[in-house]
């Protein structure tokens, strides 16, 4: 990913120099210490991926997208949303596009990963999630309406 000011996909800025997808792995990070965050992971990562979805086929995205709402209004678990992604995954289908298909497009966001990774306060981490993933919930709404 290229190091500007701003994501040039989901607009986040820099975080004390670290991007977008930096900011991501120091949350997961976080995960080892706080076993409520961790309860969240297949949240954290949907979350980011749907803010970023120029590195995944259509398919691979509008699944994750009916993932992401099943966990979030119909509490299917994560390990569910796995056995189901591992069928439809299985053998050749892919899930990333090939790099040279790959088109970031900027889209503004009213929260982003820079809204939940706050450096030196992992405390209210989760619930700092659960709004962005809210957030990103209702941007889908309006986006399909």
């Amino acid at each position: 990913m290229p190091t500007t000011e701003f994501c040039l996909e989901c607009g986040a800025p820099l975080v004390e120099g670290f991007n977008c997808w930096e900011q991501l792995g120091a949350l997961i990070a976080w995960e080892y210490n706080d076993p409520a965050l961790h309860a969240q992971h297949f949240l954290i990562v949907a979350s980011y991926n749907l803010q970023h979805p120029a590195q995944f086929t259509d398919m691979a995205i509008e699944q994750l997208r009916s993932a992401f709402n099943d966990y979030l209004d119909h509490g299917v678990s994560a390990a569910t949303l796995r056995q189901r992604a591992a069928k439809t995954y299985a053998g050749a289908t892919r899930v990333l596009r090939p790099e040279a298909e790959r088109r970031p497009q900027l889209q503004q966001w009213a929260m982003t990963i820079a809204d939940v990774y706050l450096p030196e306060q992992p405390a209210g981490a989760v619930e700092r999630l659960l709004r962005w993933a809210s957030v990103i919930q209702a941007n889908q709404a309006v986006a399909q309406a």
